[in-house]
């Protein structure tokens, strides 16, 4: 599988990351061996990339993962994780889980001050059963997450937690910090704030929103920040199409989003090319993005996911999309 190195980082990422939120219980209980198996497959297929965070399932993805990669040699892999919320455990009955079909019995609580990264960051260790971390990142730090009080939570966590990932850093324990967010513009903000290595943004660069053009992609470039893109298939409507229980940022899909996603689906048809394929090598044509970290519970999403990659797609294809409106006009293509 290819790689690419992580902006200004001797990093090199594969293509295709695992992101870990599906193995955390995301919308579904899942069985550890399952998610083993998944994990398995993905180490024996070259993806070198393991993503998670302590919100994933209130820690049940850390622990799963760190159970699995114990097993392999650490230079055979990179790990990230996400520091921002510590968990406190709670009796089982009391906890919202919200998305997450189970987890373990801990609440997140949001902190980005600088003892709050760090207790996060010293339970994040001990889920995942290592001693470092290669990839930090300050997580959520956007109106997504936190509406009209995102400009309160970014100063705490530049006056904090990036504070306290740069001192990690600097001691070795990590080999780059940056931020995972879902809104382009506060990767911009961050980038112009602090000295970061990596941004992970979700779902906005894909073929439905790509306003990672306005804000996030520039900067990226102009710094030599490494871009993760995360959320390609925008929470499953480009991977499973639209149905009953498909979403968009996990929210019911708007008309003008099934509008558009028909349009490519089209196209794509026209072509006989799958939907999933257009939007993988869509994202990776951009040479800011050094990998993408998909979402993966299932042994058949790996193996589609690395065929789609590399499935050879006609330039009529990215033509017709690009004259629908569909791709920007200052996209890079295939």
């Amino acid at each position: 599988m290819q790689k690419r190195k992580l902006g200004k980082t001797d990093i090199e990422l594969s293509a295709i990351g695992f992101g870990g939120a599906p193995i955390g219980d995301l919308f579904e209980n899942l069985q550890d061996e399952n998610c083993y198996k998944v994990l398995e497959n993905c180490f024996e297929k070259n993806i070198n990339h393991f993503d998670t965070s302590p919100y994933y399932g209130n820690g049940l993805s850390e622990q799963r993962l760190g159970y699995f990669l114990k097993k392999i040699p650490k230079n055979k892999y990179y790990l990230s994780t996400k520091v921002g919320r510590y968990l406190t455990s709670e009796k089982e009955e009391n906890i919202d889980r919200g998305k997450w079909a189970g987890g373990l019995n801990f609440v997140p609580n949001i902190d980005y001050s600088y003892d709050g990264v760090m207790k996060s960051f010293e339970q994040s260790l001990h889920r995942l059963s290592t001693s470092k971390i290669d990839i930090c990142l300050i997580h959520d730090v956007d109106r997504f997450t936190h509406g009209d009080q995102v400009d309160h939570y970014f100063k705490i966590a530049m006056s904090g937690a990036y504070k306290a990932i740069t001192q990690l850093k600097e001691e070795k324990i990590i080999k780059a910090i940056g931020i995972g967010v879902n809104d382009a513009d506060m990767c911009k903000r961050f980038a112009e704030a602090g000295d970061f290595d990596c941004m992970l943004l979700a779902g906005r660069y894909t073929l439905l929103d790509q306003s990672a053009l306005d804000d996030c992609i520039p900067i990226a470039e102009e710094k030599n920040i490494g871009i993760i893109l995360g959320g390609v298939f925008n929470s499953g409507i480009l991977a499973k199409g639209i149905g009953e229980d498909i979403t968009y940022f996990y929210q019911t899909i708007p008309d003008n989003i099934k509008k558009k996603y028909n349009e490519i689906s089209i196209i794509c048809k026209r072509y006989d090319v799958s939907v999933t394929s257009a939007a993988l090598q869509f994202c990776y044509a951009n040479k800011n993005i050094s990998s993408m970290v998909i979402g993966m519970d299932r042994v058949n999403q790996i193996n589609n996911n690395i065929s789609s990659l590399s499935k050879k797609i006609p330039n009529d294809l990215w033509e017709e999309l690009k004259n629908k409106n569909i791709i920007d006009e200052r996209c890079a293509l295939p």
